[in-house]
């Protein structure tokens, strides 16, 4: 049974709380290291998910569509920083307090089971992706960093010194491998500010190698 279903057939009560919101295109739905108290449920739209790894390398964890979930991980461990959940498109969101969500696990097996399917499968794709980035050329890990950061909106403000602590390079080997980058038109170096110069063929060459 699907999340939308089991939305469906909450009970009445639960329904009465939830809470509708709407993000429009490339606003936070999660701020990083907030206090979370509430699960988001995405109705409508695509979000997505960035954390730094062990490396310091960002990276996008998750993609979500209708009817994922997040915020449900620092509900039950608090001791768990929250990362920053960006809206890709406008999105459609419900959501539902703690104590809302703790009386719902109770009252339906269904929406007990789901969660905890869905916080596996999370653990999962999470450790996957930083193994697979543990495997990157310095290249690649610049430009996977770079596409993070400019998918978060804070790609002007990204210099040399950050990008080369968080890809885990020299700036000898940092330079020579944005010279590259350079090079094959992924990216532009003007002024001390990276620029993508195109967001299609940067994610298309991202795709192939995730």
């Amino acid at each position: 049974m699907n999340l939308e279903e089991i939305m469906g057939k909450a009970p009445t009560d639960i329904k009465q709380e939830f809470i509708r919101r709407t993000y429009p295109k490339d606003s936070s739905i999660i701020h990083p290291s907030e206090d979370n108290h509430y699960l988001y449920i995405l109705t409508s739209g695509i979000a997505e998910v960035f954390r730094q790894s062990p490396g310091g390398s960002m990276i996008s964890l998750y993609r979500y569509e209708a009817y994922g979930c997040f915020g449900e991980v620092e509900i039950f461990n608090r001791d768990i920083k929250t990362l920053n959940v960006t809206a890709k498109t406008d999105c459609e969101i419900v959501a539902l307090h703690e104590t809302a969500v703790f009386r719902w696990m109770r009252q339906d097996f269904d929406f007990t089971k789901y969660l905890m399917e869905h916080m596996a499968a999370k653990l999962i794709s999470s450790s996957d992706t930083v193994a697979k980035l543990s495997l990157l050329t310095v290249k690649d890990r610049i430009l996977y960093s770079i596409h993070a950061h400019y998918k978060i909106g804070d790609l002007e403000r990204l210099t040399k010194q950050e990008l080369a602590s968080e890809v885990c390079a020299p700036l000898r080997s940092l330079n020579r491998s944005i010279a590259q980058c350079m090079d094959e038109n992924f990216i532009e170096y003007k002024k001390k500010k990276f620029k993508v110069l195109s967001i299609e063929r940067l994610e298309h060459y991202l795709d192939r190698i995730f």
